[in-house]
């Protein structure tokens, strides 16, 4: 009996894990960060390189509102994986990223395989 509340406990009435669902959500907010700021980015296209701009934390955390200075060409490397997100050190949530590379300004992170990975993949708008 113990186990039949604590496995319903830990699903939905769709018999899907709580933690899949928290993962997708938090992967989402993720996303609709990313894409916020691939409109800052192409506002700056054509610029050098070496020239910063002001992005939005990538985190999960759906209230948000800091920003990191990086620059377009640190921007563009975040880019080249669709898992790999840039937030700020302490935004970073264990269990569903990895830090790939951290700095004095930003860290970036990368969804670990599964539902983190899946959304990130599928709501990237670089296609």
């Amino acid at each position: 009996m113990a186990a039949r509340a604590l496995l319903s406990a830990t699903t939905t009435a769709s018999h899907t894990p709580l933690v899949t669902e928290r993962e997708k959500r938090m992967a989402q907010n993720e996303a609709a960060s990313r894409e916020l700021n691939e409109e800052i980015e192409a506002a700056y296209q054509g610029e050098p390189p070496s020239d910063r701009l002001d992005i939005v934390c990538e985190c999960a955390l759906v209230m948000c509102e800091r920003t990191i200075d990086i620059t377009m060409a640190e921007y563009l490397l975040v880019r080249a994986d669709l898992r790999q997100f840039a937030v700020v050190p302490e935004h970073f949530i264990g269990d569903i990223e990895r830090i790939v590379y951290e700095n004095d300004r930003f860290a970036v992170v990368a969804k670990r395989e599964g539902t983190p990975a899946d959304v990130a993949r599928d709501e990237n708008p670089r296609g």
